[in-house]
């Protein structure tokens, strides 16, 4: 038996939280014996063909839906988005029957997320009130993987107990050398305690093994604007949240038994 957890991120654009979309980083995905991964991709690749779809990328998907409501002209970017083009309905049903697809299942969600302006105010303030032994790095997204490494194990502890499968955990292609730099320090210091913990293998979320990737990119994207929009408090649960975090609501309502009125 092996475990495969397919990873993706949302908002690590820019590290001083400036730009928007990038205040909450999130790094996000599912876990799954591998036998549940091949039935998983049949059923992803079912929907993708149903729309006629290439993948799917929130971020594209997103600018398509975009272009529709602010009635933008058409633009060199938004002639290459597969979506372009779609009505509004053929979006949300596209995201629905994903989701559900994602949901299915005993895959286990895990999230990790981080409030870089919070994590900002932390560290000049022991700039300040410390300057000899400062605790936070430069780095907020180390925060943010340390934070999904932390979840991992609490996570499939709820699932799973204490399992001995090896554990291999995929994420999406990355091309910065610092970023895979610091995803192989922080792994490697949570891999000294857990010795399931395998390897860290980059793939690319569109070729056929990977489809996993491109629910990753949904739960993170998704958990990511939730955050920015809790934060605005303009969040309303959606049809497509009840789908796609009930796994997560579930787990979360174990300890905060208040969370359980979201799975109603």
């Amino acid at each position: 038996m092996k475990i495969s957890i397919y990873v993706d991120e949302s908002g690590t654009h820019d590290p001083t939280g400036d730009q928007p979309g990038s205040q909450f980083p999130i790094i996000a995905g599912y876990a799954a014996r591998r036998c549940d991964w091949d039935k998983f991709c049949c059923k992803w690749k079912a929907v993708l063909d149903k729309y006629r779809a290439p993948y799917f990328h929130s971020r594209e998907l997103r600018a398509a839906k975009a272009a529709i409501e602010n009635n933008k002209k058409e633009t060199r970017e938004l002639k290459k988005n597969p979506y372009y083009g779609w009505k509004l309905k053929r979006i949300n049903d596209f995201l629905i029957e994903l989701a559900k697809v994602a949901a299915a299942g005993k895959k286990i969600p895990i999230a990790g997320a981080i409030r870089i302006p919070a994590f900002n105010r932390i560290k000049a303030k022991l700039e300040i009130d410390n300057p000899e032994k400062i605790q936070l790095g430069t780095d907020p997204y180390k925060y943010c993987m340390g934070e999904f490494f932390r979840v991992y194990h609490k996570e499939t502890w709820l699932q799973w107990g204490d399992f001995e499968w090896p554990v291999t955990f995929f994420f999406d292609q990355n091309d910065n050398p610092e970023w895979q730099a610091a995803l192989h320090e922080v792994f490697g210091a949570f891999q000294k305690k857990d010795s399931r913990m395998k390897e860290i293998v980059f793939a690319n979320k569109k070729d056929a093994p990977h489809l996993p990737l491109q629910a990753a990119d949904m739960l993170a994207y998704r958990i990511r604007q939730i955050a920015q929009n809790l934060s605005d408090n303009t969040f309303e649960l959606e049809e497509l949240d009840r789908i796609l975090l009930k796994n997560l609501l579930q787990s979360a309502a174990k300890i905060n038994p208040e969370l359980s009125r979201f799975l109603r």
